[in-house]
């Protein structure tokens, strides 16, 4: 009984890392494509941090188009997409 749980529970965490990732993909795409080419992005390799300084200035100026919370989302995105080297 516990193994069966245990499998539950594993599915159904992988499951959420999944749709997690999809929706931050569709955000990031939705967003960004509104003033470059998602390959812009995509190209650079950064980190977390660098990510959340460049979705902050994106931010401001998108002037209201992208939230705090969704440059967070598109900045970890970005980050799991292209690590830094």
């Amino acid at each position: 009984m516990k193994k069966l749980f245990f499998i539950i529970i594993t599915i159904f965490l992988v499951l959420s890392a999944c749709t997690s990732q999809q929706e931050s993909k569709k955000l990031f795409e939705e967003k960004c494509i509104q003033c470059h080419s998602l390959e812009r992005s995509l190209s650079e390799n950064k980190s977390l941090a660098e990510w959340k300084r460049t979705t902050e200035t994106m931010t401001r100026y998108s002037e209201g188009a992208i939230t705090e919370q969704e440059a967070d989302i598109i900045a970890k995105y970005l980050a799991e997409q292209n690590p830094a080297k």
